[in-house]
């Protein structure tokens, strides 16, 4: 439900396709869009002060994962 409201979607609208997805991203990556529209959410993150020098990082191992028993 989060997914659909951060996107604009009601919840009776239908959902794009994985494949949509994969075939845009190849587009948009071979004319450096992905590229430029990175580089503005950076340059709109930096002017708000919304960034940091401090780092972070996860232990992978602290991470609880929902496995089927199938997967073992």
């Amino acid at each position: 439900m989060l997914f659909r409201w951060f996107i604009g979607l009601a919840m009776d609208d239908a959902v794009w396709v994985p494949t949509v997805f994969s075939k845009n991203r190849e587009r948009l990556l071979k004319h450096d869009a992905v590229f430029a529209f990175f580089n503005e959410v950076l340059s709109i993150a930096q002017k708000k002060d919304w960034l940091s020098g401090e780092y972070f990082s996860v232990d992978g191992t602290l991470i609880q994962a929902w496995a089927g028993h199938k997967s073992f």
